[in-house]
């Protein structure tokens, strides 16, 4: 069950002038339980946490990237750079609550084996799950790997207000030439890159003289079909966040070029937070 219209936006934060926030401690504690009521089949897996008041400068952060565009790299930086971030990657949640299993993972393993994909609301209790804690916590959200559509951004909508969108716009021939470039050893599992990691050898594993192979999801017309099919989903998300005011686009081929700026544009969206934090 969504959380009631009465209680969004309850994360506080900068935001542009469409967005809505209060930033009642009460109404956020609000928001929790109320989340909690929703959640209660679920409820047996929460851990039991004391935690302090939440901060009134809260946000919760999307990255946006194409596969192989160095998506992870930029979050990598971003939550070196600002510690306040908790990362939220919905694959690694969803590979933990499957291998814990949680009644979430046990909910999403009877889809992933009849080779479905994981609904919707069962991927937002995921997110919300780790979310309300950081959000009590005082932490800000990274959200990574969800959501992917825009059905999916409404969605979640309900529950958690995104109020920044990092869109990483990466040209197609380098992200294909990149991932093409990688081929592996079988056996070992061991990866060459011949942009930046080549073996000694062209073709032959370094430690056992055995040949490498390209994987069928690395071949360049395998990685343009799966290119075309994320823009095709996240063209309208990303118009949805546009419409919002909370997107910006950065775009470049290496990511020690690009995160400066991503760095810089995230540091004027946080600068009303150090003021707010030294009054």
């Amino acid at each position: 069950a969504l959380i009631s219209p009465a209680i969004r936006r309850t994360i506080v934060g900068k935001s542009s002038p469409l967005l809505q926030r209060t930033s009642s401690t009460t109404v956020m504690r609000s928001f929790a339980s109320i989340y909690h009521a929703d959640m209660e089949d679920f409820s047996q897996d929460e851990p039991s946490t004391t935690s302090s008041p939440p901060s009134s400068c809260a946000h919760s952060l999307l990255i946006l990237g194409k596969p192989g565009g160095g998506k992870g790299t930029i979050s990598g930086k971003i939550l070196s750079d600002f510690p306040q971030f908790r990362h939220l990657s919905t694959g690694d949640q969803l590979r933990q609550h499957v291998r814990n299993g949680t009644k979430l993972g046990l909910e999403a393993k009877k889809h992933m084996d009849e080779g479905s994909l994981v609904p919707d609301n069962v991927m937002i209790q995921m997110v919300m799950k780790d979310a309300v804690e950081a959000i009590k916590n005082g932490q800000s959200l990274l959200l990574d790997g969800f959501p992917r559509t825009m059905e999916q951004a409404v969605a979640l909508d309900e529950q958690l207000d995104v109020d920044m969108v990092i869109n990483l716009c990466i040209p197609n021939d380098t992200i294909i030439e990149r991932i093409s470039d990688r081929w592996i050893h079988p056996a070992s599992g061991r990866v060459y890159n011949y942009s930046y990691k080549p073996p000694k050898v062209t073709g032959i594993d370094d430690e056992t003289g055995e040949p490498l192979v390209q994987r069928d999801d690395d071949k360049p017309e395998s990685v343009l079909k799966r290119l075309n099919k994320y823009e095709e989903a996240t063209r309208p998300l990303a118009q949805y966040y546009e419409d919002k005011g909370v997107i910006q686009t950065f775009k470049g081929t290496q990511s020690d070029v690009i995160y400066p700026e991503v760095r810089e544009w995230l540091e004027e969206q946080l600068a009303d937070d150090v003021k707010a934090n030294t009054i």
